[in-house]
């Protein structure tokens, strides 16, 4: 009897981990710097991105770190489909920008280096925007026209 308790005890604890854990979001991927992660697909190559939505996270992006580790990358969802500006503000090191619309890469600023004062922008209205380390698009053959997948 006493075993059949533990064993009952022990199910309903595994049970609420299962349940509640994920419900917290206790158990979703972040990063060191509290942005969640997703997995995007971009010309066959997948990339570990960081997630930002907030007007206080976009504005900052990947501004004032040392450096981005290969394969990683940071995906902008933006409020609005619209054409989307983006600088260099605090950048240490070379990024390419991918923007991303329906689906597939419809442009890419390639090899942008941190002393850049242009505004880059958009060649057409796009909700998404991938950055990725200097040269990836480059070393990995990703081009206007690939497929781009991800889940938010």
């Amino acid at each position: 009897m006493m075993r059949r308790h533990r064993r009952s005890a022990l199910w309903s604890a595994l049970f609420l981990a299962f349940v509640l854990l994920p419900a917290s979001g206790v158990t979703e991927p972040m990063s060191e710097y509290s942005n969640r992660f997703t997995w995007v697909t971009i010309g066959g190559v997948r990339v570990k991105a960081e997630v930002v939505d907030t007007p206080d996270k976009i504005y900052l992006g990947l501004g004032y770190r040392l450096d981005l580790p290969e394969g990683r990358g940071m995906l902008f969802a933006m409020p609005a489909e619209e054409h989307q500006q983006f600088c260099m503000r605090g950048m240490q090191f070379a990024i390419d920008i991918i923007w991303i619309g329906r689906g597939q890469v419809v442009g890419i600023e390639g090899d942008v280096q941190p002393g850049e004062t242009r505004a880059l922008e958009s060649p057409e209205p796009v909700r998404y925007v991938l950055e990725v380390k200097g040269g990836f698009c480059q070393r990995h053959g990703v081009k206007v026209g690939d497929r781009a997948e991800f889940k938010l």
